[in-house]
């Protein structure tokens, strides 16, 4: 199908009889659906388009928070560990030994104790 513009029904010196000027306007109608209904499908592929792009920044942002929230439970998982093998913290030094030692304590008297009340009920 071809568009023709208002002034190019005819050509210089072209007589055309009733049936063809009749044929010619059914072509244009003809034409005029077609038209119309690649309109309808542009504009509606037009507003997905314009929904794919918002859905891809959106996507983008969720993405770049997500990154962050990422970077900074690196962040804390390397500070936690450094932590845990005593590079950092409130402590100033490496541990004493006192302190490792009073660390054990409970636990050996707790045994103590245990076996204290363990004799005292076989008893």
């Amino acid at each position: 199908a071809f568009w023709l513009p208002l002034g190019g029904l005819t050509m210089a010196g072209e007589h055309l009889t009733a049936a063809e000027l009749r044929a010619r306007i059914e072509e244009q109608r003809a034409l005029r659906v077609t038209l119309q209904e690649d309109r309808s499908t542009l504009t509606r592929e037009l507003e997905e388009a314009k929904e794919r792009q918002q859905l891809r920044r959106e996507l983008e942002q969720e993405s770049r928070i997500n990154t962050g929230i990422g970077a900074s439970n690196d962040v804390k998982r390397r500070i936690r560990i450094r932590i845990d093998n005593d590079e950092t913290g409130d402590l100033d030094g490496p541990p004493l030994q006192t302190e490792q030692k009073q660390k054990r304590a409970p636990s050996s008297t707790l045994a103590k104790t245990t076996v204290s009340y363990a004799s005292d009920v076989v008893k």
